[in-house]
């Protein structure tokens, strides 16, 4: 009978501690900061009446149209997204934000997710 060795499917797919996608998704970290650190979003989210829209977190959201985003209550600056990962990296996000934020914010590549 003959044996076939398998190539294709399992090496190195399943490892654990890394962030792997099956449908072409990235996860990015965005640090949203002004010449002073990083803003707290929780002034910035619209959450308190009609005359706050268009604030900061709208204007990231509207702008980069993630599948999926989280902004974490804090002072971080922080905002995770999902987006498709065709023709998208760290610095093409980073260069569109500062396009219209004007300021020193960063983006990573997501390396983990957490999930609660």
């Amino acid at each position: 009978m003959a044996t076939f060795t398998r190539i294709n499917g399992y090496l190195g797919n399943y490892t654990t501690g890394t962030l792997r996608s099956t449908a072409d998704l990235k996860a990015f970290v965005i640090t949203v900061r002004n010449n002073s650190g990083p803003i707290d979003l929780q002034s910035e989210d619209g959450d308190v009446a009609l005359t706050e829209a268009d604030q900061l977190v709208e204007q990231v959201i509207r702008e980069l149209n993630p599948l999926m985003y989280f902004v974490p209550t804090g002072s971080t600056g922080a905002i995770h997204v999902i987006m498709h990962g065709h023709n998208v990296d760290a610095d093409i996000v980073e260069r569109r934000l500062k396009q219209f934020l004007h300021s020193n914010s960063s983006v990573a590549l997501g390396t983990s997710i957490t999930v609660a």
